[in-house]
């Protein structure tokens, strides 16, 4: 989560980036791996700001030609679940092929719980990172989200990454094994990064974008296609 309120559109706000030949290349090789799918950023609370990974990611893919598509709220400081299923659904119907959805915080929980009510037919697979723990939770942000649980108990239809920090305040370690079993999904340690946020300073977050181009390699053949 974030004290952050609602960014700009990351597309008006790109002189932030210095991006590094290694950064580059990275990219490039994140954009080939994704080229077959269409990727929906899926933020949480308070929505990401542009320096969060999600905005850098979202610029970076496109610069390489990658088809990004991102999740729009009418209210990303007061979330209210109906709305915002609805914003997750609205954007599933703008993409043209098989998706993988990019989600963080609460952005994961609802990708998880959709997923749980409607199945997501159109999404190839899920790259969850630092999904909101609702139900354990105690700070006192969790009065605005705690309508999102419960947490789905059940595999997720599609494949799954969890990528989970050691020293998140919103998901301990040992609570994301415990939901990267019950959705079925492969856990990555991503080591000391808080809740991987818009105030961890991660900046393009390039461990986490390597992260996601090997589980787009890894999935089943023929996922990207509708």
């Amino acid at each position: 989560m974030s004290q952050y309120g609602t960014r700009t559109d990351p597309m008006t706000t790109c002189g932030f980036l210095k991006t590094s030949v290694e950064d580059i290349d990275l990219c490039g090789k994140a954009a080939a791996a994704l080229g077959d799918y269409d990727i929906v950023i899926v933020p949480g609370l308070d929505g990401s700001n542009s320096w969060h990974w999600q905005s850098r990611w979202e610029i970076l893919l496109q610069q390489h030609g990658a088809s990004v598509h991102r999740v729009q709220q009418d209210d990303w400081m007061h979330p209210f679940y109906p709305a915002w299923k609805q914003g997750l659904l609205s954007a599933m119907r703008q993409v043209h092929r098989r998706a993988i959805l990019i989600a963080h915080s609460l952005g994961a929980v609802l990708v998880a719980r959709v997923a749980a009510e409607e199945g997501l037919p159109g999404v190839a697979g899920a790259f969850l990172v630092a999904p909101a723990d609702i139900e354990q939770h105690e700070g006192p942000a969790i009065a605005r989200i705690n309508a999102f649980g419960p947490l789905p108990g059940k595999p997720l239809p599609f494949p799954a990454l969890i990528m989970a920090s050691e020293n998140d305040e919103w998901l301990s370690l040992f609570r994301a094994h415990f939901l990267a079993t019950q959705w079925n999904a492969e856990l990555v340690n991503a080591g000391t990064l808080g809740h991987i946020g818009n105030v961890a300073n991660v900046g393009m977050w390039r461990a986490g974008l390597s992260a996601l181009t090997q589980f787009a390699d890894n999935l089943p053949p023929g996922t990207g296609a509708c």
